[in-house]
């Protein structure tokens, strides 16, 4: 994979929403590119801190059933 292809497919990679065989290419892309493995580290350790938060702060209830109710109209 070309670092572009890589950097476009990040965030699904990320949340493990690849299938296999381009989750492959990616985890292999990431591991010898020295332009796109930082990348990749950053927004990992974002994600990171956001599940951290999750478990300090919750949303107030009213803000929650309104995004539920925006998504299932989607």
């Amino acid at each position: 994979m070309r670092c572009e292809e890589v950097l476009m497919v990040l965030w699904e990679y990320l949340d493990e929403e690849l299938a296999s065989e381009e989750a492959v290419a990616v985890t292999g892309h990431l591991r010898d590119c020295c332009r796109c493995h930082p990348v990749y580290c950053c927004d990992r350790a974002f994600l990171e801190l956001l599940a951290r938060q999750r478990n300090r702060c919750s949303a107030p209830p009213t803000l929650v059933v309104s995004i539920r109710a925006r998504l299932r109209l989607a």
